[in-house]
């Protein structure tokens, strides 16, 4: 690979790369880019039972989600019956078959919620030990050069037991969880809209904030996790190294040096889990307190609506309650 030599009298001496390096430098970024695959390519290793799975867990994860916006209405004609009747007898008859509906509602979620939890969890603890396999019969399959230059033991190790656990959890049950929590937003904006337009309109000035808020939480806390993720790893490395080569260690009394720079890796850890903590508390107490804000708000224009629009208290606390769980 050949380099030009370029003398600059003013800046010096500067060594302009060759066209070959470039496309190796380009090739290198565009191979860094290729290191990280989609979410949908994470179920390449699913077979037709895994689908299966997949499926029926996708139908219970949309029952369990359709139950959140019906509860809303079922809490809504059961503020409204201890709110809105006179006689004794028919509020006790209303109230008997609110309680009935939420009954068969308990029900109708537990069943769909046993089923999105099960299935996703045992498709993905399918696919998982399915990649460890197939990533350990890679590693195997790599020349010598490989683990003294690419990779150590420690990395190994612990990419096989740490990073397929969060390849575990990204095609599991939090594919589920977020299926649910999809059709509940959809389903609560559909309750509120039917049941209030013009509330609902009010309130959704209170749904940016809750969105930044837990965007924020979630992306600081996915840095986080990562840096703890590769921390972890750094200290594994160390150990395995040390406890490997015990008897060299030992003849040189490198003891002491690898107990520093195992304390130095768990400084990394340490800061990584402090940080975790304070962007969880920090986040996750600003997303609570947007939260009560808006259910202030709520009650405050829901009461104008009762006096001006004619709207009922079972009808405000329905959309409040519709609008606030749909944005989570």
């Amino acid at each position: 690979m050949k380099r030009t030599l370029y003398v600059d009298e003013g800046r010096g001496p500067e060594i302009i790369p060759a066209e070959n390096d470039i496309v190796e430098n380009g090739d290198k970024k565009q191979n860094n880019r290729a290191n990280t695959v989609s979410h949908y390519k994470l179920f390449s290793f699913a077979d037709s039972f895994d689908y299966s799975l997949m499926l029926i867990g996708t139908v219970g994860a949309i029952g369990n989600g359709i139950c959140t916006p019906l509860m809303t209405i079922f809490f809504g004609d059961l503020v409204q019956v201890m709110a809105g009747s006179i006689d004794v007898k028919d509020s006790v008859h209303e109230a008997r078959v609110v309680s009935l509906k939420f009954m068969y509602l308990a029900l109708a979620s537990g069943f769909a919620s046993f089923l999105r939890t099960s299935c996703w969890m045992i498709t993905g603890e399918r696919q998982a030990a399915r990649i460890r396999a197939l990533y350990l019969r890679a590693i195997l399959r790599q020349d010598i050069a490989f683990f003294d230059k690419e990779a150590s033991t420690g990395q190994i190790v612990s990419q096989l037991s740490g990073d397929t656990i969060l390849i575990q959890d990204a095609m599991g049950d939090k594919v589920g969880n977020f299926i649910q929590l999809l059709v509940t937003a959809i389903g609560g904006f559909i309750v509120a809209f039917s049941k209030g337009w013009l509330l609902t309109f009010a309130m959704i000035c209170t749904i940016p904030p809750v969105v930044f808020a837990g965007a924020i939480t979630m992306m600081l806390l996915g840095k986080i996790q990562s840096q703890a993720q590769s921390s972890y790893s750094v200290a594994a490395t160390i150990v395995e190294q040390t406890i490997g080569s015990i008897r060299t260690v030992a003849s040189f009394s490198g003891e002491k040096r690898a107990i520093k720079e195992y304390d130095k890796a768990l400084v990394k850890v340490y800061r990584a889990g402090l940080y975790e903590g304070l962007a969880s508390g920090l986040g996750f107490g600003t997303l609570m307190m947007i939260l009560f804000c808006s259910y202030a708000y709520a009650m405050w224009i829901g009461g104008k609506m009762i006096i001006n629009k004619g709207y009922t208290g079972g009808t405000v606390i329905n959309v409040m309650f519709a609008v606030v769980l749909g944005s989570l």
